[in-house]
């Protein structure tokens, strides 16, 4: 069993990745609460993998519990969610403070987001349909979950080459010079440079699960609402305005991508760097 001290992972100078796309909530709200889980992860022994594993199996039980129509599911359901939002920095900050970085751990993070993110939209639309018996909210779960996959090759290169570019010689200088609040400009930086970014941003993980969260625990509190004598509630809404934007979004990704022939390009550059030959564009 570890031995490590709070005081010691507080300044542990490589806790915070810059590259992690979470938000002002994830960066001032999570990020802090991750290190109290992260403490008692190392003195349990627990490996990043393992802890990456817990993630995946906390989301899939919460979204689980979205498919039920009752108060006390709703609220594990989310419960569970923001959980897992946790234990998704909290495999990160064991990784690097243990020096056990991977790239079967990165395939196992983008698996377990995979899995987690459409079964969360899916059964969302179950949950719906449980309460107001609309059918509609079932089919907006599946396209939203359908088309929220990655379904381009670049995805896990994405994965390699952010490992490769960063971590390759395991002494993790990259974050040396990288505090606290620096990585939350750098990721405005990286994020907000464009309104078409920061739409693009609220129809991906994490986003996506915290304003689903948002929604559904709003919907706890308020009742359904009727329009033109439709019923219906805050994360009905959500999920038909998701399901119909989500395929738009999708499908003009898949396009960027085959017009700039980008998975040809990214590809032939990573096996230069593997050669090492050059470094991929950032």
């Amino acid at each position: 069993m570890s031995q490590v001290t709070l005081t010691e992972l507080k300044n542990f100078k490589h806790r915070i990745n810059p590259e992690e796309r979470q938000g002002a909530y994830g960066y001032y709200f999570i990020r802090p609460l991750s290190l109290y889980v992260t403490y008692l992860a190392l003195r349990l022994g627990l490996a990043a993998n393992q802890i990456t594993v817990l993630q995946t199996l906390a989301g899939l039980a919460g979204a689980w519990c979205l498919a039920f129509p009752s108060t006390v599911m709703a609220m594990a359901g989310i419960s569970l969610l923001q959980f897992g939002f946790v234990l998704d920095n909290v495999d990160g900050e064991v990784a690097r403070f243990r020096r056990q970085v991977s790239i079967t751990g990165k395939f196992l993070d983008t698996i377990g987001h995979e899995l987690v993110v459409p079964s969360m939209y899916f059964a969302l639309g179950v949950g719906i349909f449980f309460r107001l018996g609309h059918f509609e909210s079932v089919v907006a779960g599946f396209l939203c979950g359908l088309f929220s996959l990655r379904l381009d090759i670049t995805a896990m290169y994405h994965e390699a080459a952010q490992f490769l570019e960063t971590k390759l010689d395991q002494s993790y200088d990259y974050y040396a010079s990288i505090k606290f609040l620096e990585a939350a400009n750098l990721y405005r930086r990286k994020n907000e440079a464009s309104a078409i970014r920061m739409l693009y941003a609220l129809f991906a993980y994490p986003a996506t699960m915290n304003i689903i969260s948002l929604f559904v625990l709003a919907d706890v509190f308020l009742p359904p609402f009727s329009v033109m004598g439709y019923a219906m509630n805050l994360s009905y809404v959500l999920l038909v305005v998701y399901g119909s934007l989500l395929p738009i979004r999708r499908v003009i990704t898949i396009r960027r991508l085959a017009k700039g022939r980008e998975v040809e390009r990214k590809y032939l550059s990573l096996i230069d760097l593997l050669k090492g030959k050059s470094r991929p564009p950032s």
